[in-house]
């Protein structure tokens, strides 16, 4: 498993049953030195004028004064350096940044997540010159007005540390997730996971930032989730795991990244972790549904566009291994991806964007990648003229549009194309296309959020089983994979700290059997279909109905990094056939922070 540099140390803290005393230790120490600085700060009068604001949900953010007074106006909110917003779609909806992100005057790209902090800024029409003298913003003579304890759990980063010219600045917290389960209709089997992480990042200056996170995990999965990971190796949105204990597993995962913006027209940024293209809760084009991978990432602004290359590196562990002389362990197979997407601002109500995703020719039996300058063109749309859609080199097109319909309405979608119907024919084998529809509605206690996806039969696949749309195998796209109709209902719903989550998924799938593939399974090559060419219909197969239903009640505690506690029920039905899976009604409670998705409902 990959491990970026910024996150070795992890392995040393997070190897707990060898480090005990020296995380104790060190957290102590490290915490006593932190809350004497901060301390110290708090008394200085130089920066003892701070202002705060009071959001929605009763949260206070402390804000250095110098830092807004030493900005004009029409350059307010661009001291925020290029870090990257959180993930997690119940956070964002939960704590208003999906609202914020929707006024209609404002011209912001939604599409290509994650959404960076001075991207948001940039096009704000808001100064906190203004604002100061409203009353959702309050001057306190400091902002040190609640205990340490009070500030710690609900207010700030557990540990702060920055500089006296305000020049660095970086925080750390813990992450966790601390949650049992009972499967009612599963003989009321008991299930546990124990999640233990770190989150460190911060900036230099207001051009350079910096994240990395670890997390450990054991767990214990109902038998849907076991099943998918006998079939595949893998936890869902994870990596490989390690047997713990009896019907649980073991299993880590890194991220990390290094942002610079060199000016507000131009970004950098490499890491290794997800991305997300669109705005709804699936992504046909490129979704954070897989593992973690490395990746490279150009994002240049002007005017009302926005264009962002994306260079990845994928894997397929299992599918095949590249060859090693001698005794040496088998590597695992890699293959890369090239995708661009242009975003457009049409008018500030409406975004449209054009995709292009290419995933490389794997490398050969010893892993030796055959690269081609065409590879690395910028340019969208070069490599689907150049390869076509038929190519060994998988390619796919696509467009997504968002329209702001008032502050309080947003739709969307999404076209994918992997591949166009020969003759006209739309029931061609070779018409391979998708298509997303949604909606939302916002307000000031939540969103609400309806959307439909489809994606026929063999999309995503590719003659050559390397080259299918996947990494560690799992899908990029939507976790269904295709041959798919799915229609999902959200609605996240707030009050001060304690917020309501429901959603409903109803899809109905055309499932393989075990001796023919009718297109739901992208990792089968697709070079040999068992059916006519010519009469490739939507559901072929194994007919199979999926309902999907989750409840849970939270209590946010620190919004930092979405620290809450959460109790919930959720019930799962595959009907087709085969039979072959159980229901599942889920009780779970658990203490957790959620900065990320991980999707189960498929």
């Amino acid at each position: 498993m990959h491990r970026i540099s910024l996150v070795n140390f992890c392995d040393l803290v997070f190897s707990w049953r060898k480090s005990k005393f020296l995380f104790a230790l060190l957290l102590g120490l490290g915490f006593s030195q932190i809350v004497f600085a901060q301390n110290k700060k708090a008394d200085s009068s130089s920066i003892n004028l701070r202002t705060s604001r009071v959001d929605d949900i009763g949260m206070v953010y402390c804000l250095d004064a110098q830092k807004i007074t030493a900005r004009s106006n029409q350059d307010t909110y661009s001291w925020f350096p290029p870090s990257n917003l959180f993930l997690n779609q119940e956070y964002n909806a939960i704590i208003g940044w999906n609202r914020e992100l929707n006024t209609p005057k404002d011209n912001v790209f939604t599409g290509f997540k994650p959404i960076m902090h001075n991207e948001t800024s940039r096009y704000s029409k808001y100064d906190f010159s203004k604002d100061i003298d409203t009353s959702d913003y309050i001057i306190y003579p400091n902002c040190w007005k609640h205990s340490l304890l009070y500030r710690k759990v609900y207010q700030e980063n557990l540990f702060i540390i920055r500089d006296s010219a305000s020049k660095f600045y970086a925080t750390i917290d813990p992450l966790f997730n601390f949650q049992a389960s009972m499967d009612h209709t599963d003989s009321d089997k008991k299930y546990t996971q124990n999640t233990r992480g770190i989150l460190i990042q911060g900036n230099v200056g207001s051009k350079f930032a910096f994240a990395s996170i670890f997390w450990e995990n054991q767990a214990s999965l109902p038998y849907y989730l076991r099943q998918y990971v006998n079939d595949n190796y893998v936890i869902p949105g994870n990596g490989r795991p390690k047997g713990f204990g009896i019907n649980s597993y073991d299993f880590s995962t890194s991220e990390a990244y290094l942002t610079y913006a060199f000016s507000q027209h131009f970004s950098i940024q490499g890491g290794y972790g997800k991305n997300f293209i669109g705005d709804g809760y699936r992504s046909l084009l490129l979704s954070d549904n897989s593992f973690v991978y490395p990746y490279l990432r150009f994002t240049t602004t002007f005017w009302h566009i926005q264009y962002t290359n994306l260079y990845t590196e994928f894997q397929d562990p299992f599918t095949s291994y590249a060859t090693t002389v001698g005794n040496v362990e088998n590597l695992i197979q890699r293959k890369a991806g090239a995708f661009q997407y242009l975003s457009w601002n049409i008018v500030p109500q409406v975004e449209f964007g054009l995709f292009q995703g290419l995933i490389w020719t794997a490398g050969d039996q010893y892993n030796h990648m055959a690269f081609n300058f065409n590879y690395f063109d910028p340019i969208i749309g070069v490599n689907a003229a150049t390869y076509g859609l038929g190519n060994t080199n998988n390619v796919l097109l696509g467009s997504t549009i968002n329209y702001k319909i008032c502050k309080h309405v947003m739709t969307y979608g999404q076209l994918l194309v992997d591949d166009f119907p020969q003759n006209g024919n739309i029931h061609s084998f070779y018409n391979r296309t998708g298509y997303q529809l949604g909606a939302k509605y916002y307000n000031k206690y939540g969103e609400v959020q309806v959307e439909y996806n489809q994606v026929r039969p063999y999309t995503y696949s590719s003659s050559d089983s390397l080259q299918n749309y996947s990494h560690y195998d799992q899908s990029l796209a939507d976790p269904l994979g295709a041959n798919f109709k799915e229609f999902i209902a959200i609605v996240n719903l707030r009050y001060h700290h304690f917020s309501i989550h429901l959603q409903g998924n109803h899809a109905m799938e055309g499932l393989d059997s075990t001796k023919t593939n009718y297109g739901n399974n992208m990792f089968l090559p697709d070079s040999k279909p068992t059916l006519p060419s010519t009469n490739v219909q939507m559901l072929q197969g194994v007919k199979s109905t999926l309902n999907y239903i989750d409840f849970h009640i939270s209590y946010l505690m620190n919004p930092r990094t979405n620290m809450n506690f959460t109790i919930g029920i959720s019930r799962r039905t595959l009907t087709n056939s085969l039979n072959n899976q159980p229901n599942m009604t889920l009780i779970y409670v658990g203490f957790r922070t959620s900065i990320e998705n991980f999707y189960t409902d498929f």
